[in-house]
């Protein structure tokens, strides 16, 4: 329905018109004019001296949306595309900018994510829900100058509840459609000393099948997943430690593939994720800053598929093991208006694998016993006044045994005029290849070189009366010596390459109001160019997505929210029958809502619609998607 995506637009337009035209603010706003931001600049700093362009999400905001998955909940902001093969046990990806999902990188309290085992080395979105998070920074364009490889498209950091000083509690019960589970039990309170904040959710979804009934699959494969979070903050002196784990456990059922006659009764995969870091801050004096960052996180996967009556002679075991760690030594240094950042880190990615199936009286392994890659790097970045402009310029050099060096900067720019903000920036960024591209001894090669991209935008935004901002911009993208997969026509082998060239640019407008005290609107819309490689063309991009969402807060007890999100036209292939020719997938909107009414102070009841009007989207090509969904929900706080 390309009305809303008008919708939307028109949307956008007017609510500018709406407060220039001058409605006077009586009531104060729900929304967070001039947030402060940590990973655009590494540096605590409002968004109003931040010349990149930055969304935040906080953790309110996630789980009034709705949404149980972060990939759902990120969906709506502007420049973001996600795509998720099956209702909930197919990998999940999110394209920033129409890049691909390895060119983002992933951050858990500043440790990298990403799974350096996986083929891409890409986040895998589908086993995060929005439990325990404080708050979601993105940064669009390069990062790489502070973050290093991956931090091509941006970066994504999700930041974990924050324990508080005052005791209290959370319990959430939630049930419905598809044989809907959801639980999700916190506290926060001070013990020792320490201030401690500790979550633990349970998911259960089933009853679908993961390859699309629409092609006569018809099997019910379920999922479910535990996952939990702690995090504690103690002070020393006036230097603080603070310590933060969070993990997850997931088992879902299998799918052969997409598309006809995918179903398979017995395949099945698990899911483990931990994520750990401890921070020491110490504050040498009024200006000089230090902090010592050391972490990790460990990516574990594995599956097994067993012969049965519809695949007597075929079988499959799987186990994938990622692991991430690094140490940051990081200092920041206030020189009146000039703010310096500076570091070093250390960062090792290493990963194991074992993959053997057996089909036809024929048998195929694929499986690396060890491998590893380290990167030394060093960084510094300068933030100052130029009178009313404030300049940030940095630059990164990374070392790598087998990759050399690999140095980066990063300009960016901020000029406000009276409610109106104009910034732009430029920066460059690199990705070194995975280590299953690397090492995988069937399509693996040791010869790949590192992806280089170049990136600029510029944008303005404005503040509307104390009520909300309105923003809108301008991006470009270039990506150089990109890995694809590429098999050769005649003989069927296939391995990464370094091959194409990718051109991605386009416009993104962004709309919070509050329109009364009770009554706010929210809205997004990008729009999508890209100019890449006819013979390995990016899949799952859509050049046209929008989001708009409405809340209504009256002083009754009762609240209600409705969304609805645009997905464009955009290109798979048929995975089902070679030669694997390009299809499209046809355009869609996914409308929402939920209904609240708070029963006490401490107790609220909710009522929750997912895919109101009863779509049914592929996401990816062959692959299902949930329908139209009820879920019936209670919780309760202190």
């Amino acid at each position: 329905m390309k009305s809303l995506f008008h919708i939307t637009v028109a949307g956008l337009v007017a609510g500018g018109v709406w407060s220039a035209a001058g409605v006077s603010a009586q009531q104060p706003p729900r929304y967070i004019l001039d947030p402060v931001i940590v990973t655009a600049t590494r540096t605590e700093t409002v968004s109003s001296r931040i010349g990149s362009a930055v969304e935040v999400v906080t953790g309110d905001q996630l789980r009034e949306s709705g949404a149980v998955t972060l990939l759902e909940a990120l969906a709506a902001v502007s420049g973001v595309a996600v795509a998720r093969a099956g209702p909930a046990a197919g990998t999940g990806s999110l394209f920033l900018r129409g890049a691909k999902g390895e060119h983002l990188l992933v951050l858990i309290d500043g440790i990298a994510v990403n799974d350096p085992i996986s083929p891409g080395g890409s986040f895998d979105w589908n086993t995060i829900s929005v439990d325990a998070i404080e708050r979601v920074e993105i940064v669009k364009g390069p990062q790489s100058t502070l973050y290093g490889s991956d931090a091509i498209a941006g970066v994504v950091q999700i930041i974990t509840r924050e324990p508080t000083e005052s005791a209290g509690g959370h319990l959430q019960l939630e049930t419905g459609s598809y044989q809907t589970f959801n639980a999700t039990a916190g506290i926060s309170a001070e013990f020792l000393g320490s201030l401690v904040a500790a979550e633990v959710s349970r998911r259960e979804l089933g009853g679908i099948s993961t390859a699309s009934e629409s092609y006569g699959n018809n099997e019910p494969d379920s999922w479910d997943m535990w996952s939990g979070a702690l995090k504690l903050a103690r002070p020393v002196g006036d230097d603080m430690l603070e310590v933060s784990l969070r993990g997850s456990r997931s088992r879902f059922d299998l799918d052969d593939f997409g598309g006809p006659n995918g179903d398979d009764p017995n395949g099945v995969g698990w899911k483990s994720d931990l994520t750990g870091s401890a921070s020491f801050s110490l504050q040498l004096n009024e200006r000089w800053q230090q902090r010592i960052l050391l972490g990790f996180s460990s990516i574990h996967r594995w599956g097994e598929d067993r012969s049965d009556s519809d695949h007597p002679d075929e079988q499959t075991d799987s186990d994938y093991l990622g692991l991430n760690r690094s140490i940051e030594w990081h200092h920041t240094i206030e020189l009146g208006t000039q703010r310096l950042a500076a570091g070093v880190s250390l960062d090792r990615q290493s990963g194991e694998s074992h993959y053997v199936s057996e089909s036809g009286g024929f048998s195929f392994s694929d499986i690396i016993p060890g491998s590893s890659q380290t990167a030394l790097a060093i960084y510094l970045q300068d933030q100052f006044d130029l009178g009313p402009v404030v300049v940030t310029a940095g630059g990164r050099l990374d070392s790598y045994s087998d990759y050399g060096s690999q140095p980066t900067f990063r300009l960016a720019l901020v000029a406000p005029f009276s409610v109106v903000r104009i910034r732009a920036s430029a920066g460059t960024g690199f990705r070194v290849p995975s280590l299953y591209q690397r090492f995988s001894p069937d399509y693996g090669n040791g010869d790949l070189e590192a992806e280089r991209s170049f990136g600029h935008d510029a944008g303005l935004e404005a503040v509307l009366f104390d009520r909300g901002r309105m923003s809108i911009s301008r991006f470009r993208q270039d990506i150089e010596e990109m890995i694809d997969f590429v098999t050769d026509p005649v003989t069927w082998l296939s391995r990464f390459e370094n091959r194409s060239r990718l051109r991605l640019e386009g416009w993104e407008a962004d709309l919070t109001l509050v329109i009364t005290g009770s009554l706010g609107v929210d809205a997004s819309l990008s729009i999508l160019d890209m100019e890449d490689d006819p013979l390995s063309p990016l899949l799952r991009r859509p050049n046209r997505t929008a989001a708009i969402g409405l809340s209504y807060r009256p002083s009754s007890p009762w609240k209600f929210g409705l969304r609805a999100r645009y997905t464009g036209e955009r290109n798979d292939r048929d995975w089902s029958l070679p030669p694997f020719p390009v299809v499209q997938l046809d355009p869609v909107t996914i409308t929402d809502g939920e209904i609240t009414y708070s029963a006490s102070p401490f107790i609220d009841l909710r009522l929750r619609m997912q895919n109101i009007t009863d779509e049914s989207p592929e996401w990816v090509w062959g692959y299902g998607s949930l329908g139209r969904a009820l879920y019936l929900g209670v919780s309760f706080r202190k």
